[in-house]
């Protein structure tokens, strides 16, 4: 009997020590690793190199997920399409220029009543709208002039069906990520893209840029873009 009593107290020792584990895992996360995950984000900062400069390990699909929340919650992904109810109506966007040149878009909350919504265009890049067909075969600089030709300015957004491939984890999705460079791959691999079962729309901003660009001419090239033309 006594070894059974000693059994049962000591099976409920271990579980009570992996709920602390857990707690404590999760205080770091909430603490210690959020904040400085959205602060080196904005810094311009890879994946990569946020893991690499956060106090605690932190695995990489753990920041994709805080990434995720955080540019849900600063609309850099919008969950609806531009103009249909998602983001906000008294928000307007300035261009942030960091020391390495790289541009971006913040949201600034405009506290005037006179604050107006956006006016969006939405755009095809392609007749088919499948991101498994291939657009402009044998073109050049496509996308490129396809931005500029719609673009005023931004903030811009492109349709992103990530989640449906990424869901599936086949070869078409290790072909997909192939076709990325180092920094861009990551983002787009460790991102939870199937949190979402449609659709979900990007800011076009200087990684989104070098991501579709490598993605030109191939059969993963999105085709829906939607354009501001007239920011608050």
């Amino acid at each position: 009997m006594f070894r059974i009593v000693s059994y049962v107290i000591l099976i409920q020792m271990d579980n009570n020590n992996k709920h602390f584990e857990k707690a404590l895992s999760d205080m770091k996360d909430n603490f210690a690793g959020r904040d400085g995950i959205k602060h080196l984000a904005d810094l311009g900062y890879s994946m990569q190199e946020i893991r690499e400069n956060l106090d605690f390990p932190f695995p990489m699909d753990k920041i994709g997920r805080v990434l995720w929340d955080y540019y849900v919650s600063n609309e850099t992904i919008l969950l609806k399409a531009p103009g249909s109810g998602a983001g906000s109506v008294n928000s307007r966007y300035i261009r942030k220029t960091d020391s390495y040149g790289k541009q971006s878009f913040i949201k600034v909350t405009e506290e005037s009543s006179e604050a107006q919504q956006i006016t969006w265009k939405k755009a095809v890049f392609k007749n088919n709208h499948d991101i498994f067909q291939t657009p402009f075969i044998g073109e050049s600089h496509a996308f490129k002039t396809f931005l500029e030709s719609n673009s005023t300015g931004g903030p811009d957004y492109v349709s992103l069906d990530l989640g449906r491939l990424k869901s599936r984890k086949s070869t078409e999705w290790v072909s997909f990520l192939s076709l990325l460079s180092e920094d861009t791959r990551e983002y787009i691999e460790f991102m939870p893209w199937e949190k979402s079962i449609t659709s979900v729309y990007h800011l076009i901003d200087e990684r989104m840029t070098r991501v579709l660009s490598r993605l030109e001419k191939t059969g993963y090239m999105p085709g829906v873009f939607y354009f501001a033309l007239r920011d608050v």
